[in-house]
């Protein structure tokens, strides 16, 4: 199971750097165009906003599997000491079960925007405006994958059911100081 989402980590990953490159060099060559050549592509600008929204929404499911998305955790200093890490334990679940939610709608709903939007057409590239809307229910897809990992691991952990590969049911390994601590199957 660890290596599945590894690739799949490592697919997204690999995409949103080559997007990234991608939107350097087109950015690089519509500057270059507009003050050397005194020329600017008509292209360009829609471009790198594709590139931005794609690696936007497809490296947001990269934050999902590390657990590295922002939250407010200023929450967790209104509670008293006593109860505060129940508190949070209960308040992280809720928030996965959201970020699944969420995904759900992004597929659903970006489905019927990209589907509407099929008619549009970019105004500096020839191509239709589906194209760029697609990347909401692509990324709510992505976003759904990763999370899927959690809610499995989080079943295992109730059922006591071990998982090679992963520490205490976590994605990421243990901090300094604290290995041996790793779920043998």
């Amino acid at each position: 199971m660890r290596k599945f989402y590894d690739g799949v980590y490592w697919v997204f990953m690999t995409f949103c750097k080559i997007i990234f490159i991608a939107s350097i060099v087109i950015t690089s060559y519509v500057v270059f165009m507009r003050f050397v050549m005194s020329k600017t592509p008509r292209w360009g600008e829609q471009a790198i906003l594709m590139c931005m929204v794609y690696m936007a929404l497809i490296s947001a499911s990269l934050a999902i599997r590390t657990d590295k998305h922002l939250r407010v955790v200023l929450i967790q200093y209104v509670f008293p000491q006593s109860i505060r890490a129940k508190v949070m334990k209960v308040l992280h679940s809720l928030s996965q079960v959201m970020i699944f939610a969420f995904s759900l709608f992004m597929i659903v709903y970006g489905i019927q925007f990209t589907q509407l939007m099929s008619k549009s057409v970019l105004s500096g590239i020839p191509i239709a405006k589906s194209w760029l809307y697609a990347a909401v229910p692509v990324a709510g897809l992505c976003m759904l994958l990763m999370q899927s990992e959690r809610f499995i691991l989080f079943f295992l952990k109730m059922m006591k059911k071990p998982v090679e590969g992963y520490y205490n049911y976590e994605i990421n390994p243990p901090e300094e100081g604290t290995e041996g601590t790793e779920v043998q199957a």
